[in-house]
């Protein structure tokens, strides 16, 4: 079986959506094979932080098809928003830069969302 590794960056929070749809509809279109997808958040769409509620229901139907979301810290303390606004199942990266290459290094595909 093959293993499929997918790395969905949203640097923007104009391409959430669009970025949660992608995971979404690669989940779903890959079904008899073995897949990891992560999504990666940083720089301006950690913001969306401030007011989730437009995204909550694309995060929660990620996180039910086995995508990880992860939030970069360095983002967070530059926009200010606390830590602990991030959702449950969310999670974190010290730096999204390294997070990225460190990923890629491991097998994960770039997307850009």
């Amino acid at each position: 079986m093959n293993e499929f590794k997918v790395l969905i960056h949203i640097p923007e929070t104009d391409r959430l959506k669009a970025g949660f749809t992608q995971a979404k509809n690669f989940i779903l279109g890959k079904k008899d094979e073995k897949k990891i997808v992560r999504i990666l958040l940083n720089s301006d769409a950690v913001n969306i932080l401030n007011n989730f509620s437009h995204i909550e229901e694309n995060f929660k139907e990620a996180l039910k098809l086995g995508v990880e979301v992860y939030f970069c810290e360095n983002a967070l303390r530059f926009f200010k928003i606390p830590v602990d606004k991030i959702p449950e199942g969310g999670k974190t990266v010290p730096a999204g830069i390294i997070a990225m290459v460190e990923w890629q290094n491991q097998g994960f595909v770039y997307i850009r969302a």
